[in-house]
């Protein structure tokens, strides 16, 4: 007489930005797996379907049905793709791409070799992709970007989120250039010379406050807002947090520039606030104490995102 088969162990699957189902051991990657959490996106066969959902769930915030037979391919992080490249797509007609994080096109978009193409976050292409484009997205979470482009031109690309009024003098380029920041964009010090012929910022562009108007004019903000400082720029980017101890650090006022999540202590006064910085441009979310919030609104001279007191709801 034979022993019963042992049970697969009970499991976990928690703390994972992207899951991917699809591939050949797909069909036993759930055996056993009792809760499935905080987990960004799921790509699964349709004939796995009713396997996932019978598992427990929290805090997944999209599932991607693929159709059966389909070869998937998955490029993570920020990928820089030209439109010619996803006109070519790959030696299977049938693939699915899947985009998670930012994508950028540098060159307009004519057609999309891949079925199907899913972006899970946001992409940023030139003008004048918008049909072929629209017609292969199957799904997309971050919206779509659409910045000016002249055929012709070199699009130079800058992730980083600042650069200095002297480097926009593009010395090693061409005046035609399009200089592209694929988010905010500070230019932290005088602008003398300009060698490009556009600045575009997908996010914020804060630029000094005596900026020639002619520079200005070539300057432009996709979904923000192009602003100028007087105070020194301070940049920080991800997540933190401020005391009233890094204030008061300060002999002259500051322009804070805040990327991300941040947080203010209960011992930062408005007034200590309002002493220490000149202006505040926000890209993300900002948690204070409520006697504080006032001030931050009305500090900020850009925001996207919002400011909220500790005993808001998150």
């Amino acid at each position: 007489m034979h022993p019963p088969p042992t049970p697969p162990a009970s499991r976990e699957i928690h703390n994972v930005a992207l899951l991917d189902l699809t591939g050949a051991q797909a069909a036993s990657a759930l055996d056993g797996v009792t809760r499935i959490s905080n987990v960004a996106t799921i790509l699964v066969p349709v004939s796995l379907l009713p396997k996932l959902s019978s598992i427990p769930m929290h805090h997944v915030a999209a599932t991607i049905p693929i159709p059966d037979g389909r070869r998937v391919r998955v490029m993570a992080g920020q990928i820089t793709l030209s439109g010619e490249a996803l006109a070519r797509g790959s030696d299977q007609a049938d693939d699915v791409l899947v985009v998670a994080g930012q994508l950028v096109i540098t060159s307009p978009v004519s057609q999309v070799g891949n079925t199907e193409l899913v972006v899970l976050g946001q992409a940023i292409a030139p003008a004048g992709s918008e049909s072929a484009l629209g017609a292969a997205l199957t799904r997309l979470s971050g919206g779509v970007v659409y910045y000016p482009y002249v055929e012709g031109v070199t699009t130079r690309l800058l992730s980083g989120s600042s650069i200095s009024g002297e480097a926009l003098a593009n010395l090693t380029g061409q005046p035609t250039d399009i200089l592209l920041a694929t988010g905010l964009l500070v230019v932290t010090s005088p602008v003398s010379a300009l060698g490009f012929q556009q600045v575009v910022a997908i996010g914020h562009l804060v630029v000094p406050k005596d900026t020639p108007a002619e520079f200005v004019g070539k300057m432009q903000s996709m979904t923000g807002q192009l602003t100028s400082y007087t105070a020194p720029p301070r940049f920080f980017d991800g997540k933190d947090h401020f005391s009233a101890g890094f204030f008061e650090l300060f002999d002259e006022p500051i322009t804070l520039v805040l990327d991300g999540s941040f947080s203010f202590d209960q011992d930062v006064a408005p007034q200590l606030l309002r002493k220490a910085v000149a202006g505040i441009v926000l890209d993300g979310k900002i948690r204070a104490p409520r006697q504080l919030v006032p001030m931050l609104q009305v500090l900020c001279i850009a925001r996207d995102g919002k400011i909220e007191s500790f005993d808001d709801p998150e």
